[in-house]
């Protein structure tokens, strides 16, 4: 009998929809409130879950009761503690070892390094490796924490003066650098199982890291058929046949083009990717990432994926919290808008945080990523233009 052990992280996972056939062998522990919890076996929000131990020792204390069959999550911070629990509790599933290899990007380079240009890095134990790294390999370079997602906590140093700058912010022990790649970026999101390949490529709108320059993100995607797409697609496989990857999982891999027309590895994760990246999915290829991973991460059938190339493909961009009192508009008077969303829980004078910080997003729909491209800046400037001040109180 199927007893699953699940670490929500989502806030808008419909797990008795995703799970019909299963819901109420379900025991979800939740990073966030969910609305939809009747018919699961067990359900309970904790606060703080991610930096509290308390979802862990709760499966435990369950496994004695009545043996987990599996455990899964949705949120990459909790890789590693899933597969601890699997190693304990002899459950099938990802590795320990494989998580790591996922989750701390030194380790990571180290693994694709076997099979796939990477940027040259170091890990930092000590100030004195990044001086060093700087003097070989010279600058630009990004400092970066290992086990860190969304682009948060980057820095990058382009001279002596942002050196300088950086010497005096607190020092961390999780850090690592890297040589600064030009070019493009792009991903590829992917769901891997037995009998089941599901791949997508898109390109990233602006750099994730333009964020903190105040430029809003985004993406489009490419469509399956074109040559590069089929590249990417090759390059991720490549990437790949360096890890131990678990039986079903999902990937998100992102990756620059550079001006020299080759591929260097950034990054790659062994989950669903963030932002708006499932529901871009869902509107172009009927995919629900999430559904496809945790189900067959549980043994359980899912639809296979679409074997036609779609009839249209979809982008969003976000506008970032502007750092000052503005009211997101209505929706953009545009009939390729696919879905325009504003983000009610913001603060009218919030700054931006991480890559997935914004005010509104757009999904916009269109015949190819070039039109799709078109459309979302014509969306973005609307919205720009037509924000709304909120007048002092």
């Amino acid at each position: 009998m199927t007893n699953v052990a699940v670490i929500n992280y989502g806030p808008k996972l419909d797990y008795p929809a995703m799970f019909p056939d299963a819901a109420g062998h379900l025991q979800v522990f939740s990073h966030h409130e969910l609305r939809n919890t009747e018919g699961l076996g067990r359900y309970e929000y904790v606060k703080d879950c991610e930096a509290v131990p308390y979802a862990e020792l709760m499966i435990r204390r369950l496994a004695r009761e009545k043996p987990f069959t599996h455990i899964i999550t949705d949120n990459e911070y909790d890789l590693e503690r899933c597969a601890r629990m699997r190693e304990d509790l002899g459950i099938p599933g990802q590795s320990s070892a494989s998580a790591l290899s996922f989750r701390d990007k030194v380790v990571m380079k180290e693994v694709a390094s076997r099979t796939v240009a990477t940027a040259r890095f170091a890990r930092l134990e000590a100030f004195t490796d990044l001086t060093d790294f700087i003097e070989e390999c010279d600058y630009p370079v990004v400092v970066k924490p290992v086990k860190q997602g969304g682009s948060r906590d980057i820095v990058v140093l382009r001279g002596e003066d942002d050196l300088l700058a950086f010497s005096r912010r607190l020092w961390r022990e999780d850090l690592m650098v890297e040589e600064f790649i030009e070019g493009q970026m792009y991903h590829v999101d992917a769901v891997l199982a037995d009998g089941y390949r599901f791949v997508a490529s898109s390109r990233y709108l602006r750099s994730c890291l333009g964020v903190f320059s105040g430029h809003n993100n985004g993406s489009l995607q490419l469509r399956p058929e074109e040559k590069f797409a089929r590249r990417l697609e090759e390059f991720f496989d490549r990437v790949l046949e360096a890890f131990d990857t678990p039986e079903a999982s999902a990937y998100h891999l992102e990756v620059f083009h550079t001006p020299e027309d080759e591929l260097v590895l950034c990054e790659i994760a062994s989950r669903v990717g963030g932002d708006r990246i499932p529901a871009l999915t869902r509107a172009t290829y009927g995919v629900d990432l999430h559904t496809a991973v945790l189900r067959q991460s549980c043994g359980l059938p899912v639809d296979p994926p679409p074997a036609e190339p779609p009839a249209e493909v979809h982008g969003s961009v976000s506008i970032l919290p502007q750092g000052r009192p503005v009211r997101a508009p209505g929706r953009p008077p545009f009939d390729w808008v696919h879905h325009y969303e504003v983000n009610e829980q913001l603060a009218p004078d919030a700054v931006t945080f991480y890559s997935a910080s914004h005010l509104c997003f757009v999904i916009v729909r269109g015949a190819d990523s070039a039109q799709v491209e078109e459309r979302l800046y014509e969306a973005e400037a609307w919205l720009m233009e037509n924000l709304e001040e909120i007048p002092a109180s």
